[in-house]
């Protein structure tokens, strides 16, 4: 891993800190480097495919790791004196998993940028992602959000998307049919399941799309592949032990 006790930082993920010339300037670099996306059209900045193929080998790796060896990780990444000092830096700055991962997967990515300019950008691209796969007319949830959406709600479906992926586009072309078909009195959105890895782990979601039914708080099931909306109302009523 990148990294010496000469090259630790304060803090290895605020972007927040940077002046708009600093972001501005990392953006060009990223997208010189295949790492961001500019569409002219839309001015919309996105994530490349082939970063996001390099990301999720760091999240695989990174988000079932126990905790000494995820610190110990950080420790060696930002050259910090011990796991200790960097379990102390992660609370304190409240380092995520898919920051550090994203921190790994740019420095497995980039060449001839120093500890601090990986961790600015590290930052910048966990804050633009990559184009969601997400249907428009669903809110967007992710890992940080979807638990306070199911425990708000007394029945919430929450939908499983991905990017290329033929059975999604699919369902993706009937969502209005699929919202109709759905319980009135059931609070629907949608997450991105390559961006969402604690989710889909906590839920056993292992395809897309899926649908996690839940009630109270708890799941009642998870049914993955594509959905047509008429079977799918009626799966749903079922679980929701309707008449």
């Amino acid at each position: 891993m990148a990294g010496t006790t000469d090259d630790a930082v304060d803090d290895p993920t605020d972007a927040a800190a940077m002046d708009e010339s600093t972001v501005d300037a990392h953006i060009d670099a990223l997208i010189e480097e295949g790492v961001l996306a500019h569409d002219e059209s839309t001015d919309e900045i996105t994530t490349t495919e082939d970063f996001e193929h390099r990301r999720h080998v760091y999240l695989d790796t990174y988000l079932d790791v126990d905790e000494a060896e995820f610190h110990e990780s950080v420790a060696e990444a930002f050259g910090l004196g011990s796991a200790d000092a960097a379990a102390e830096r992660v609370e304190d700055l409240g380092i995520s998993r898919g920051e550090f991962a994203t921190y790994l997967a740019l420095s497995a990515h980039l060449d001839g940028y120093g500890v601090d300019e990986r961790s600015q950008m590290a930052g910048i691209v966990v804050e633009v992602g990559p184009e969601s796969p997400v249907p428009e007319a669903l809110d967007e949830l992710d890992d940080a959000t979807w638990a306070a959406f199911v425990a708000d709600h007394d029945r919430a479906v929450v939908t499983v998307w991905k990017r290329r992926c033929d059975p999604c586009e699919a369902m993706k072309a009937e969502i209005d049919d699929v919202l109709a078909a759905l319980p009135d009195d059931a609070a629907v959105a949608g997450l991105d399941g390559e961006r969402c890895p604690e989710f889909c782990r906590e839920n056993e979601v292992n395809a897309a799309p899926a649908v996690a039914v839940f009630e109270d708080g708890g799941l009642l099931a998870a049914e993955t592949g594509r959905q047509r909306p008429e079977p799918l109302g009626e799966r749903v009523a079922e679980l929701y032990g309707a008449d």
